[in-house]
């Protein structure tokens, strides 16, 4: 039997000769049966080096909302690489971006910029130690909040506050409260007038698409305020994915800072933090020495621009576009599969979504942490050799290039791989 996968393995092997792991990232290591080396991606599809053609639902883990390739962004960084990779100093775009998050993201009345969503949520983390004058701060169990020490605790797969990984210095998190999230009274026990920042997904995309209970996030604005803590909202994932002004707009909560990455830079590498103007002042006169020498890089800002300017034009029809795609692909991925005798369950919020393997319905993390996690990344490898490409942990993302003809082609993917996933435990 032919092997698809014949030259990522060659260069997977030719990777770990000098690539520590073979992978840039260890999120890509846990894919089987070897980590996939894509060569091209134009719209809903990747292509790889072995010349097979994939439905994309990983989406670069969650930037892409455009798709590959979207000629809006990559015209505006045409005509900025003419003009200047980057000064080291300011230009026109630091504004043009600025002004295009205040007026589009509901908490947003100045910005910062960084280059990656830890950075951001660092800065965020920073910003309201300086503008409180206090040091602990409550984070969520399961919740995503980057790779840097003093927050990289509890997160997805863990059932405890601990480090995300070795290496990490074990003080560096001791003034992190790790609470249970959609729980009002945990919350309201965690927060007391030493308290910096309440920190959390307002929608918990990445440990398994759970949306908050009603009334939760009115409950968590609240307390911060009656703390005078600062409610940051780390919008990574769903600022510009969920709705134009994020699950803030979404569901009508605004926080006092929001960290915003992903999809703010239609695939390139930006983020920001951006919230009230008193508790950003901190950063405005110095207070907060806010710096990076590829902060609003000119490139990046240009996609930026492009990418909100795009989404701004068309956000009548693109978000219930999104909305919809997002709960057919839902559908199908557990009709398809239940019906090949793979219990597979999909929460979905707009256009994410996450799948598990699971005999009973997944309405929290804890019932995350009990699903089948092994049969589903075996799932999502029979997936690739039918043609669809997604995150071997769960996570399911759409596009806007994504069209009916990619859900037909995943309908036939998924009760193919789903007949051959091996049978799951009971």
């Amino acid at each position: 039997m032919s092997d698809m996968f014949l030259r990522s393995r060659a260069q997977f092997d030719r990777a770990r000769n000098s690539l520590a792991g073979g992978v840039a990232t260890a999120f890509r290591a846990v894919q089987e049966p070897v980590p996939i080396c894509f060569r091209s991606g134009h719209g809903a599809r990747l292509w790889d080096v072995d010349d097979n053609e994939y439905v994309d639902y990983a989406l670069g883990f969650g930037p892409m909302l455009l798709g590959h390739s979207p000629e809006p962004v990559l015209e505006a960084v045409r005509r900025q690489l003419e003009r200047g990779i980057g000064f080291g100093a300011s230009h026109e775009l630091e504004a043009e971006l600025a002004e295009a998050v205040c007026r589009t993201v509901p908490s947003a009345e100045l910005c910062a910029f960084s280059s990656s969503g830890s950075e951001g949520v660092h800065a965020a983390i920073r910003i309201a130690r300086a503008a409180t004058g206090r040091n602990r701060v409550v984070k969520f169990l399961g919740h995503y909040d980057g790779w840097f020490d003093p927050i990289h605790v509890g997160v997805p797969g863990q059932a405890c506050k601990q480090p995300g990984t070795g290496g990490q210095d074990p003080a560096a998190a001791a003034a992190v409260t790790v609470c249970p999230w959609n729980d009002p009274d945990a919350l309201a026990a965690a927060v007391d007038t030493d308290v910096a920042a309440v920190i959390m997904e307002p929608a918990a995309v990445n440990c398994g698409a759970f949306a908050p209970r009603p009334g939760y996030l009115q409950q968590a604005r609240q307390l911060a305020s009656q703390a005078g803590a600062v409610l940051i909202f780390d919008e990574v994932i769903t600022g510009y994915r969920l709705a134009l002004g994020g699950a803030q707009q979404l569901y009508g909560v605004t926080p006092d800072l929001t960290v915003l990455g992903k999809a703010l830079g239609g695939g390139f590498p930006i983020s920001a933090v951006c919230g009230r103007a008193d508790v950003m002042a901190v950063v405005a006169d110095r207070r907060v020495s806010h710096v990076g020498t590829f902060n609003a890089n000119p490139v990046c800002a240009s996609a930026a621009i492009a990418a909100i300017s795009e989404l701004e034009r068309s956000a009548e029809v693109v978000y219930p576009r999104l909305e919809s795609y997002g709960a057919q692909l839902a559908e199908l991925f557990r009709g398809e599969a239940q019906a090949a005798g793979l219990p597979v369950v999909v929460n979905q919020i707009g256009s994410a979504a996450y799948g598990f393997i699971s005999d009973k319905p997944v309405s929290t993390y804890a019932d995350a942490l009990d699903s089948d996690a092994g049969a589903y990344r075996r799932f999502a490898r029979a997936l690739l050799a039918e043609g669809v490409h997604v995150i071997p942990r769960g996570l399911l993302y759409a596009s806007t290039a994504h069209q009916d003809e990619d859900l037909e082609l995943t309908r036939a993917a998924v009760r193919k791989a789903a007949l051959k996933t091996a049978p799951v435990r009971h």
